[in-house]
């Protein structure tokens, strides 16, 4: 089990769930009430790069953790819907608490 990829993908879909809500909440407002398509040129590149980053990150871990599916693709649906990031944290956190339950049995033994 490695907490370190675990640990890179709650911060990488942190700041992606931040980057979809600015996109959703600001810049497409921007864009369809006042007319700034920039906003979304923008906002949109910097949230694509940050979800292919998480996308990477998702791989990564469930690479070095053996995730199972329904994790992941959870993450998956999660990481597409505004405020996802919230019960994704949640996953992370219990995930987490597996792997040190785990690496506590293995000092104790």
């Amino acid at each position: 089990m490695d907490k370190k990829s675990m640990d890179f993908l709650a911060k990488v879909s942190l700041i992606e769930g931040i980057s979809l809500i600015v996109l959703v909440f600001v810049a497409m407002p921007l864009k369809y009430i006042w007319g700034y398509k920039i906003a979304t040129m923008v906002f949109g590149s910097i949230h694509g790069f940050l979800w292919l980053l998480f996308l990477y990150a998702l791989y990564d871990a469930r690479k070095k953790n053996n995730l199972d599916n329904r994790f992941v693709i959870k993450m998956l649906i999660y990481s597409v819907i505004p405020f996802g990031f919230i019960p994704m944290e949640k996953m992370i956190k219990q995930f987490n608490g597996k792997i040190e339950k785990k690496e506590g049995e293995f000092v104790n033994a």
